[in-house]
């Protein structure tokens, strides 16, 4: 019996460390497969003891794996909305009528953006990307920006795509250019990656790209685009 919950329980340890492996790999998740090794060791050798001991030790650290890379999760989630942020300040500011006419409205922006920065050297997460988002939300009083028409039904295509984890087909430059609201063809994944390298890890590496990051759409084909990607909304294909 006292063998049989051992066994159950290196089992849910192996689950624990499933899960973990989906929010990035660190050195707590290391420890904690060496110490699941040692514990099935422990338990080949009937050493049942010592495999418990073992396992406990696997369980702690696969705990402070997965608080690490969720807190790794919100500091993405963050850079990405200071990210989004500037791209939009900067695409008001550049337009010389605005900057004449919402002063007021551009100074909030960026002052709440300082804080978000502010903040997210302080390593608070939440509260820089809130104050990110709020910067963005001054910016709405903005009035006369040239309609969103992105082709002939009208209807505008999303500027910006929020990367999702999915333990199949996850999100990648491929996958999302292949989307219909993107580009409708994967082979323009190129054209994404070179629009966002300031927002990745490791630039160089286009296949690093993380569950929160806000992938901008540049346009491809003059068209227009607007908004975040909502997957409940029915977008028209990109005309070519």
């Amino acid at each position: 019996m006292k063998k049989y919950l051992l066994v159950l329980a290196i089992g849910i340890l192996c689950l624990a460390y499933s899960s973990a492996q989906n929010l990035g790999d660190n050195e707590f998740q290391r420890a904690g497969r060496a110490y699941e090794k040692q514990a099935t060791e422990a338990m080949d050798s009937g050493d049942y003891e010592g495999a418990t001991k073992l396992a406990d030790l696997a369980a702690i650290e696969y705990r402070k794996s997965r608080e690490f890379a969720e807190a790794q999760l919100l500091r993405f989630r963050a850079a990405s909305a200071i990210n989004l942020a500037q791209i939009t300040i900067k695409d008001l500011e550049n337009v010389q009528r605005i900057r004449k006419e919402y002063p007021t409205e551009l100074a909030n922006a960026n002052a709440l953006l300082a804080e978000a920065r502010a903040l997210y050297a302080e390593g608070k997460w939440v509260e820089s990307r809130e104050k990110a988002l709020a910067s963005i939300d001054a910016l709405k009083g903005i009035s006369g920006v040239k309609a969103p028409v992105a082709n002939s039904s009208g209807k505008a295509l999303p500027r910006y795509y929020v990367v999702v984890s999915r333990p199949q087909n996850t999100d990648c430059y491929w996958n999302i250019a292949g989307m219909s609201a993107v580009y409708g063809n994967p082979l323009f994944w190129p054209k994404l990656w070179k629009a966002n390298l300031e927002a990745m890890r490791d630039p160089e590496n286009p296949d690093l790209i993380f569950p929160g990051m806000i992938v901008e759409i540049p346009s491809i084909d003059g068209e227009t685009r607007e908004g975040t990607y909502d997957p409940s909304v029915s977008y028209p294909s990109l005309d070519k």
